[in-house]
């Protein structure tokens, strides 16, 4: 069954809250590790899935959509620029909680503005069937986004689409080095 592009991003943001309250409760170094790359990755594909699927389709649907995009793609910007500097860190490493906790209070409260203003004018204004095809869409996008983040690469398609596509094989060799938990995603 194909999930419309809403639910696809709530699904998403339920995915990384739940991450993230996981890493916070999570005692065991190694296990932390393991947690933290999986948030690293899911919000890296998530961001991509957005910018290449979301915000082309709220500028064009919505009034104010280019104003709303450009502020949400600059919220995700300072996220992938966090996201960047962890991605490079290890869980013991000086610094590194905090600005996992800065990086999340940030990314919260972009998921929280998305969830109560932006996606609920998109739902009212886009026909179901674009919804759902959007969500197809968005779903496909997650198999080819970059795993890691790139704060210097393009935000919108689609140049994003392409360097997201040369990026992706290092990402999946620097992913095959590394440990992740399972996100709970099939049972969404």
């Amino acid at each position: 069954m194909t999930k419309d592009i809403i639910t696809e991003i709530i699904d998403d943001h339920k995915i990384i809250k739940n991450l993230a309250q996981r890493y916070e409760n999570e005692s065991n170094t190694d296990e932390r590790q393991k947690i933290a790359n999986t948030v690293i990755r899911e919000i890296a594909v998530h961001s991509a899935c957005e910018e290449i699927n979301l915000y082309p389709a709220i500028e064009k649907h919505l009034t104010n959509g280019k104003e709303l995009s450009d502020h949400s793609r600059e919220e995700h910007l300072q996220v992938k620029k966090d996201l960047y500097k962890l991605d490079s860190m290890k869980v013991t490493d000086d610094g590194y909680r905090e600005l996992f906790e800065k990086m999340m209070k940030e990314l919260k409260h972009h998921i929280d503005e998305e969830e109560s203003d932006h996606l609920p004018k998109f739902k009212e204004t886009v026909p179901k069937n674009e919804l759902e095809s959007l969500g197809a869409s968005f779903a496909k996008t997650r198999t080819t986004a970059p795993t890691h983040p790139h704060p210097s690469a393009p935000d919108k398609p689609p140049a994003e689409t392409m360097a997201g596509i040369a990026s992706l094989p290092l990402d999946k060799t620097l992913d095959s080095m590394r440990d992740f938990v399972d996100t709970g995603r099939e049972k969404l």
